[in-house]
């Protein structure tokens, strides 16, 4: 099984919102006023209050607003929004668009506890987004959409095209080759190995691990008895890992993997922090 040990999840993340900021003062500097936009945060759970969300508008030319719905905090001032009757905004000239999107990322990040771009709202990111396909043109399928990559660049393509197709949106794939994905609560990484004849499948489920005796024991146990998934230690978190071939690659086999690790993470992940004295992704409700 593939390697990961080179995986930086805090770089990762640093980088996914960097690009998702770009993206954004990309898509508001060029915003008129028949154009709207709102970027907000995927509910975990059941709630009938409003989705922390930031909702953008040309309220004239040259000039761009964001107003903030279902947030309220004392730290937003110190952040640059304003407080208006209308609730907390911020308006700054489209050239200055940067500025706005800085403002959203880090009300996400540091206010509304957004841990990575995945976790916004699936059509919004849609309609954020662009596909990047680096000009490839995936093969066409065979058989129950079975495909035979020629190169590593290709079955990235072909990945990237099944994930837009399940998820509604491009995907996420930074400049190491690793793709984002929101599954349930959970946060998987996708990246193919050089010689593209594997996908790997890894998420963090335990972070700030005390003791690496413990939890080598532990997650030896674990591999003992996992079917599919196997459990490492990288520095002080713990992965999850599924391998998925792909020579040739079918559409189904990585679907099964997404779930498979998806029910592992849902599963085990509370257990094993309290176990190994570390903290999941999610902190629990209650």
């Amino acid at each position: 099984m593939a390697d990961i040990e080179d995986f930086d999840l805090d770089k990762t993340t640093r980088q996914a919102w960097a690009d998702f900021t770009e993206r954004l003062a990309d898509v508001l500097s060029v915003m008129d006023a028949s154009a709207d936009l709102t970027i907000s945060a995927v509910s975990s759970q059941d709630s009938r209050e409003a989705h922390p969300a930031v909702r953008f508008s040309a309220v004239e030319p040259g000039i761009v607003e964001a107003t903030l719905v279902g947030v309220d905090s004392p730290q937003l001032e110190e952040l640059g929004w304003a407080a208006s009757p209308q609730g907390f905004t911020a308006r700054r000239d489209q050239e200055e668009a940067t500025e706005l999107a800085n403002l959203t990322t880090a009300t996400m990040t540091e206010i509304v506890g957004v841990l990575h771009p995945i976790f916004l709202e699936p059509d919004q990111l849609a309609e954020l987004l662009t596909a990047s396909d680096g000009g490839l043109t995936p093969p066409a399928p065979g058989t129950y959409g079975v495909v035979l990559p020629s190169s590593q660049a290709q079955l990235d393509s072909i990945v990237d095209a099944e994930l837009e197709q399940m998820f509604g949106h491009p995907a996420l794939r930074n400049a190491a080759g690793e793709v984002a994905i929101r599954v349930g609560s959970t946060m998987v990484f996708c990246r193919s190995t050089p010689d593209f004849k594997e996908l790997v499948l890894f998420a963090a489920l335990v972070h700030d691990v005390n003791g690496r005796s413990r939890a080598c024991e532990v997650l030896n146990d674990l591999n003992v008895e996992s079917r599919y998934c196997r459990f490492a230690l990288h520095r002080d978190r713990v992965f999850v890992q599924v391998s998925v071939p792909a020579q040739p690659f079918v559409p189904r086999h990585l679907r099964q993997a997404l779930e498979s690790i998806s029910q592992v993470a849902d599963g085990i992940d509370d257990d094993l922090a309290h176990k190994l004295g570390g903290r999941t992704t999610f902190p629990s409700a209650g």
